[in-house]
């Protein structure tokens, strides 16, 4: 496994979890919860940051030479691909947080539908280059 899928593979994990944590805690806070979830995005997002920062240092430590190595034609490809899925499901998902904004949902719900919509692309970008990387694109 090379070091470039190593890091995919860490940034969909740890955005999946960290992620579905605080969507979770943001769904069971329900209508009746106080509505404002900053500190809670605030220590999300803090969480997201350490965690992909130690696991990828990790990675680099002990594969350096992988670390170190440029870019090539594969993986450039692979994150082109990649990206091009990423954009169509975030296109879609802006289009579709539109057309239910016009419901007039509560800004709280908008705010984190279109974080969700955000976070789902990014992680739809990991899994395609690891789909990729794993067929050997």
């Amino acid at each position: 496994m090379s070091f470039r899928e190593k890091s995919a593979w860490i940034s969909l994990l740890s955005m999946s979890g960290i992620y579905g944590i605080y969507f979770w805690s943001v769904i069971h806070s329900g209508p009746q919860g106080s509505g404002f979830h900053f500190g809670g995005l605030l220590g999300t997002i803090i969480a997201l940051v350490f965690v992909q920062v130690v696991l990828t240092v990790g990675v680099a430590i002990f594969t350096p030479r992988e670390a170190k190595a440029p870019r090539d034609e594969r993986d450039k490809l692979i994150e082109l691909r990649a990206m091009r899925v990423a954009y169509a499901g975030l296109a879609t998902g802006i289009a579709l947080a539109c057309f239910f904004g016009a419901f007039d949902p509560p800004l709280v719900f908008n705010t984190n539908a279109l974080l969700f919509i955000l976070v789902t692309a990014e992680i739809m970008r990991s899994g395609c280059q690891i789909i990729q990387y794993r067929r050997g694109a």
